[in-house]
C-alpha cells in the first residue's frame, strides 16, 4: 500500500495554565488522504476502513483526545512563564492599565501638593500571579480659606490645576475642577468688594485732610481763626482775673 498524507485543521481551542483543553467544540476540522495511482490501489473495502479510521479520529478530537499536532500547538502558544497566548494578552492589558492608573493618580498628587493626599489603588490579580492597579483615587482639599479671599484664590488655582493634571481627566476630575473654579470666582468677588471698601475709607480720610488744608490757606478763614483765638484768649484772661480777685 502506498503512503497516506493527512492534514488536520483545528480552530477554537483555548489553552489554560499549561494544560490544554478545548474551550469550545472544534469549529473547523478536515482530513484528507492522498494515495498514488498504482496497481496496489486499495480496494473499496480498504478505503471504507480508512474512512472509518478518519471518522474515529474526528470523534476522538471532539472528545478531547490529545494528538501530536495539538501538543505541538500547545507548546507554541505557551510562553516560558507557562502562560497561554490568551493569558499573556490579559497580562499585557493589565500592565497597560496599571501604568495608566498610576500615572493618572500621581499627576493629581504632584500638582496638588499640600492640598492633595497620597494615591490609593484598587488591585486585580493577573494570570501570572502579580497584582495590577486597575483603579485609584487621590483626596484633595477644596474648602475655601475663611476670611482670606486672596489666599482662597491661590488655593483654588492649585486645586483646579491638580484636577486637570492627568493627560485624560475623568468626569470626576472635571467636576472637581469646576467646583474649584466656582470657589475661585466667589473669592475674587469678595476680594474686589474688600478692596473697594478699603479704597472708600482711604478716600474719606483724604477729603477731611484736604478740607483742613484749604481752610488754612484761605485769608478769610485765617482771619476768622485768628479772631476766634483772640476771643478765646480774652475770655481766658478775664476768667483768670476774676479767679485771682476772688482769691
Amino acid at each position: 500500500m502506498g503512503s497516506a498524507h493527512m492534514s488536520v485543521a483545528i480552530a477554537g481551542a483555548t489553552i489554560y495554565a499549561g494544560a490544554s483543553r478545548l474551550a469550545a467544540p472544534v469549529t473547523a476540522l478536515s482530513a484528507r488522504s492522498t494515495l498514488p495511482a498504482s496497481p496496489d490501489t486499495p480496494s473499496s473495502e480498504q478505503k471504507s476502513t480508512e474512512g472509518q479510521a478518519l471518522s474515529g479520529t474526528r470523534g476522538n478530537l471532539l472528545a478531547g483526545a490529545t494528538l501530536t499536532a495539538a501538543s505541538s500547538a500547545d507548546q507554541e502558544e505557551t510562553d516560558p512563564l507557562g502562560l497561554t497566548e490568551e493569558e499573556q494578552k490579559v497580562v499585557d492589558e493589565l500592565k497597560k492599565r496599571d501604568r495608566e492608573v498610576r500615572a493618572h493618580e500621581q499627576a493629581h498628587a504632584a500638582v496638588g501638593g499640600a492640598y492633595a493626599g497620597q494615591p490609593t489603588y484598587e488591585y486585580e490579580d493577573g494570570p501570572d500571579g502579580n497584582r495590577y492597579a486597575v483603579g485609584g483615587s487621590v483626596s484633595i482639599d477644596t474648602s475655601p480659606i475663611s476670611g482670606d479671599p486672596e489666599a482662597t484664590i491661590r488655593k483654588m488655582e492649585v486645586v483646579k490645576r491638580a484636577a486637570l493634571a492627568p493627560a485624560e481627566p475623568s468626569p470626576q476630575d472635571r467636576a472637581v475642577a469646576a467646583a474649584a473654579d466656582r470657589a475661585l470666582q466667589q473669592a475674587s468677588a469678595e476680594l474686589q468688594k474688600k478692596n473697594q471698601e478699603e479704597a472708600q475709607a482711604e478716600t474719606g480720610g483724604d477729603e477731611a485732610s484736604l478740607t483742613s488744608l484749604n481752610q488754612t490757606n484761605d485769608p478769610a478763614a485765617q482771619a476768622a481763626n485768628a479772631y476766634g483765638q483772640a476771643a478765646a484768649a480774652g475770655v481766658a484772661a478775664i476768667t483768670t482775673s476774676l479767679v485771682q480777685i476772688a482769691a
